[in-house]
């Protein structure tokens, strides 16, 4: 099996996948910004080849170098792990015919906003959510079910920027922590 692992050097823990990947007896090249000479020479042991490029978030610049690879070996699957690099390859797999997370999977784990209508028109039940850009309206959502209510910027990674709030007065500390009226 060959995988490509995109960003195999940053942050520092992506190396374990590498690792666990090579363990496994998988060929991995890896596709990242870093140059080449910042992987140690342990990193290099565990992959095959690795390409740098100038984003990992740029899907044509992720795309080139995927081809690139598909034009010297077949390739079986292609991984991100960090979630900010997640619909990337999502959308560089689905153009170059690689098995794996789609798109549109991809995008809703990202938005649960999304991801939670789609479970509801499917018959699961979820807590009630509001995925919007309006204080306003997220300040009607909040009066119309209540408190404690969680708060969650769709583009924060992980649980980067999410809060707990007990009170108007907490959300709307919150909504101006995440910058909402600003983009």
């Amino acid at each position: 099996m060959h995988v490509v692992f995109v960003e195999p050097n940053f942050p520092k823990n992506q190396r374990e996948f590498v690792r666990g990947l090579k363990q496994a007896g998988a060929s991995v090249t890896g596709i990242g910004e870093s140059p080449p000479e910042a992987l140690d020479a342990e990193l290099k042991s565990w992959l095959m080849h690795y390409q740098q490029v100038r984003s990992v978030v740029d899907e044509s610049e992720m795309l080139k170098a995927v081809r690139w690879i598909q034009e010297r070996t077949a390739i079986d699957r292609l991984e991100a792990t960090v979630e900010a690099h997640v619909m990337a390859a999502a959308h560089v797999r689905e153009e170059c015919g690689i098995p794996g997370t789609s798109t549109r999977t991809a995008f809703l784990c990202r938005d649960k906003p999304a991801m939670k209508e789609v479970l509801r028109a499917g018959g699961v039940p979820c807590a009630q959510s509001l995925g919007s850009d309006s204080a306003s309206d997220i300040l009607a959502f909040a009066n119309e079910v209540g408190f404690p209510l969680v708060v969650k910027p769709r583009a924060a990674a992980g649980a980067s920027g999410t809060a707990r709030v007990n009170s108007t007065e907490e959300l709307e500390k919150a909504l101006e922590s995440a910058g909402l009226d600003h983009g």
